[in-house]
């Protein structure tokens, strides 16, 4: 490393602001402590009574670095290159480079290698370090990566290009061989140590005459102790109240929160000053809150739900989209005609949701927002979508990212993105911020090739993954910050959480495709733990003397780990949380849990039914069987949970395939006479086309479900299936199918429902047979019973006017397929025993006893309903429950509990 000839020298915030008067400009380590300059220099000027002051020269190198390129360009101390690149444009010109070579072949992060491979480049520039063959080809990566490296460098070098790591290099030269200087004086705050690459620089400006001061504020005599607590989340809650307290004492005291796994902590220590300095921001339906507190680390600006949502939007490109982004852009609040249409589009969210398909293609999805008869029509979302529609067709299928970005700004505005509602003020700042990121990917052009719409929209959506976003606020009294943000920076108090001994020093993290041996020799960052160690303690240090009062903590356990406090604060004082001065005022949640009183209801009925028809068929008496409460809940609320789709088709619609199938093969066939003598072959083909005529059919509902592939297997199932139906019906007595998917009604208890029965066959005799098609398994126990749970059949019985001899469900599932009911005696039905073999039925007489008993199980359950019998109380809790989505509305679990902890007479439980 070169000798740095420029001292670091101590100074106060008043030589700091004499320095900015007299013209110096100060260059700092980080952009947050580039806006606390400004800021104290701005609090100066107020307190001074001033109305009227410059605007300081306060910013952070890379922006400084820009700068003096500008100014050189401009001056002509230096020829401009064909093109100086941006991060993202060097990115994508590494992915290219990784992609066309053999050793990115396997690679199955692009990115990260690629991302990887920049910051090394950046590394070996910075320190000085050749790219010698020699060096890198000990090991596979750093092989690899010399290869990447030197087409770099000849593509830069070819097409006259300049990467930002050579760029203080350029600045350097321009200054030894012209008379062009960035300024006369400046001044660097906030640095700890300097690259070579920018001791080289400076040294240069020292030369041309420029006075160059390397600054470090002075630190101040300060009160530091150290705490424990018990894990992160009681240590983040210690903080917010300490934090509480101190604001209490000082409004216009500035508390810095500093830790050094932020990133990870992030929502942890958010979470814990919200419920402490901003409670409000924890209550449902919160949009917009202003935090007393600014957190340094943002979030990826793909995250933020207005970007989320432009992102999905692009999506409708690929014209098929995936069920939950149609849910999610229909509900969402940043499309026009959101606010008129909100509970129209949930509605039409759950419509598509019936469909059973995973994907949802755009004519879908306009032709039922269109549908202005239905509850769910959404007429400005169905114009929108169309003029997205038209827009999309006209464009051709590739484009430069320039042209992209544009028609990505056409297709938005077509829809009406960012139109739903008034903006918050992080809405407009990230929205904003989608506009820069149009712009940069405008600014790949030079570098990349034409793209397809996929192609484009993926890079755009990975680079607003990369993307970091923090919206702006006013000045906050409180900054959360990781370790480095917080360099050079102070304040009146300051509390370090999370120095634990796993978490600093930092573990290092060399470079993968630098040799580790020139790493450590070099000393480059993140080198070797030597390295860690002094940059920890000299960091350390520095925050130790950066406000009057220091709190430094770390929690003792992690899970089942223990931890330990890092060796760089082992030797501070201990302090004990009941000295620390804690805010003691109970949060809104205590209050809210201690003002808590139980209020019993009685579960009064509902209002009985006037009408005698009453809509659900045989399930009005399936869920007053199961729970009153659900029945009354689903069937006269109608709060039922929205509909879910499934890879392929789901259990329901499998079974209406079948049903439509075996309607059509006993429309041909109608009896078992004509049956049994079809030859094989014949039968075969008549299930074949009948079969492929089904499918058909279906296919024109679920056209994203029913490829090629998926057809031709499908078809193959139901044939097999069939089949193997067909023959064991073969083996029944002889009958003649006299109805099939017929309609009828069914009255109990002063209610009529309207019922499908499957089928009907008749006997020889002329009674007849009720059968039911299942394509899951089914136990003729549970049609009986107090409470029965399979419902379905009995009803059947009461509907069908004849003889019946009995009532059957076809049970179609694959390797168990059979007959399963109940008949009037044995032999009628292969493998179906008679009634009086039935342990639930041997109380019973006869089969008019059966039927009888039905028909009064049902009456009870009809008038219950009809009356407006609606208790929770669930047949057996909790199996009974276990697939009802209603529990936050009947509150099963909570009444439980009271039921199974009574209180004494004296009130304790």
């Amino acid at each position: 490393m070169e000798k740095c000839v420029i001292n670091q020298q101590e100074v106060s915030w008043v030589d700091v602001f004499d320095a900015l008067d007299r013209g110096v400009s100060v260059v700092t380590g980080n952009t947050r402590l580039a806006g606390a300059i400004r800021h104290a220099f701005e609090q100066r000027a107020i307190g001074q009574g001033l109305e009227v002051w410059f605007t300081p020269d306060v910013l952070p190198w890379s922006a400084w670095l820009q700068r003096c390129w500008e100014q050189a360009v401009v001056s002509g101390g230096v020829s401009a290159p064909a093109l100086l690149l941006t991060p993202q444009q060097e990115l994508r010109v590494w992915e290219d480079i990784i992609a066309a070579s053999s050793a990115g072949q396997p690679l199955q992060q692009l990115v990260g290698a690629a991302r990887r491979a920049q910051d090394a480049r950046q590394l070996l520039q910075s320190w000085r370090l050749s790219l010698d063959e020699a060096v890198f080809r000990y090991n596979d990566d750093s092989a690899a990566f010399w290869q990447w490296a030197s087409r770099f460098e000849s593509i830069c070098t070819q097409k006259g290009w300049l990467p930002t790591a050579r760029l203080a290099d350029e600045l350097h030269r321009s200054l030894l061989a012209s008379e062009w200087m960035p300024s006369t004086g400046l001044a660097l705050i906030g640095f700890d140590e300097l690259a070579p690459q920018q001791q080289s620089l400076l040294q240069a400006l020292v030369e041309t005459g420029c006075d160059v001061r390397w600054l470090q504020l002075q630190g101040k005599e300060s009160q530091t102790a150290r705490v424990s607590c018990v894990d992160a989340r009681q240590e983040a809650a210690t903080v917010a109240r300490w934090v509480r307290q101190r604001l209490d004492e000082n409004a216009d005291a500035q508390i810095g929160v500093v830790v050094p796994e932020l990133a990870s902590q992030r929502e942890i220590v958010m979470h814990a000053l919200d419920e402490i300095l901003v409670p409000h921001a924890l209550q449902p339906g919160q949009q917009s809150v202003v935090r007393p507190y600014n957190i340094s680390l943002g979030l990826p600006l793909s995250v933020y739900p207005i970007i989320n949502t432009a992102l999905k939007l692009l999506g409708l490109l690929e014209r098929v989209i995936s069920l939950e982004d149609a849910g999610r852009l229909l509900r969402s609040p940043f499309i026009a005609g959101w606010d008129q249409e909100i509970s129209a589009r949930t509605l039409l969210d759950g419509r598509l949701r019936e469909t059973g398909e995973l994907k949802v293609s755009l004519g879908t999805l306009r032709y039922h927002a269109s549908r202005t008869t239905r509850s769910y029509a959404c007429p400005v979302f169905a114009e929108n979508l169309g003029a997205w529609i038209k827009a999309a067709r006209d464009y051709p299928r590739t484009g430069s990212p320039g042209q992209w970005s544009e028609r990505f700004s056409r297709l938005l505005k077509a829809i009406g993105w960012a139109g739903g509602r008034t903006l918050s003020s992080e809405e407009y700042q990230a929205a904003e911020a989608w506009r820069e990121l149009l712009g940069a990917f405008s600014a790949l052009e030079p570098v990349t090739a034409v793209m397809t719409a996929s192609a484009a929209v993926a890079q755009l959506r990975r680079m607003a993954a990369e993307r970091t976003f923090q919206p702006q606020t006013g000045a906050a009294a409180v900054q959360v910050l990781g370790m480095f943000e917080a360099i050079g920076l102070q304040f009146d108090y300051l509390w370090v959480m999370g120095l634990h001994d796993g978490a600093w020093p930092t573990p290092p993290r060399p470079n993968p495709f630098i040799p580790l041996r020139l790493q450590r020799d070099a000393g480059l960052p993140r080198a070797s733990e030597e390295r860690e160690l002094h940059v920890a303690r000299t960091i350390t240090d520095r925050l130790l003397t950066s406000a009057t009062e220091v709190i430094v903590s770390f929690p003792r356990r992690h899970g089942e780990e223990e931890l330990r406090p890092s060796p760089l604060i082992a030797d501070l004082p201990v302090l004990n949380q009941e000295d620390l001065r804690l805010w003691s005022v109970p949060t809104w949640r205590d209050d809210v849990h201690r003002s808590a009183r139980l209020t019993v209801l009685e579960q009064d009925p509902a209002p009985p039914i006037e009408n005698e028809e009453v809509p659900g068929g045989s399930a009005v008496f399936k869920l007053q069987a199961a729970c009153p409460f659900r029945a009354f809940a689903e069937l006269r609320l109608g709060a039922r949970p929205l509909g879910r789709a499934d890879i392929g088709l789901d259990a329901r619609t499998r079974g209406l395939l079948m049903h439509r199938v075996l309607e059509k093969v006993w429309d041909a066939l109608e009896s078992h006479e004509r049956l049994v003598a079809m030859e094989c072959a014949q039968l075969g083909g008549l299930v074949e086309n009948i079969v492929g005529g089904a499918i058909d059919e279906i296919a024109n509902r679920y056209p994203q479900t029913f490829t090629g592939r998926f057809r031709s297997m499908e078809a193959e199932r139901l044939c097999r299936q069939v089949l193997q139906w067909l023959a064991l019906e073969k083996q029944r007595v002889p009958f003649r199918v006299v109805e099939r998917e017929g309609k009828h009604e069914a009255s109990a208890g002063g209610i009529r429902v309207r019922l499908k029965v499957d089928r009907i066959d008749e006997l020889a005799d002329g009674r007849q047979v009720v059968i039911d098609y299942k394509t899951g398994e089914v136990k003729p126990s549970q049609w009986f019973g107090e409470r029965p749970d399979e419902p379905q059949l009995p009803l059947y019985s009461m509907a069908v006017e004849g003889d019946i001899a009995g009532v059957l469900f076809a049970q179609l599932k694959a390797g168990a397929m059979t007959f399963k009911g109940v008949v009037a005696e044995s032999g009628m039905i292969p493998g179906v025993k008679s009634y009086d073999s039935l342990k639930p039925l041997r109380d019973l007489n006869s089969w008019s006893d059966v039927l009888s008993d039905w028909r009064a199980t049902m009456e009870r359950l009809g008038a219950a309903f009809r009356s407006g019998e609606a208790a929770v109380d669930p047949k057996q809790y909790p199996h009974t429950c276990a697939y009802c989505e209603l529990t936050p509305l009947c509150r099963i679990n909570e009444l439980t509990v009271l039921d199974e902890e009574p209180c004494d007479a004296g009130g304790q439980s």
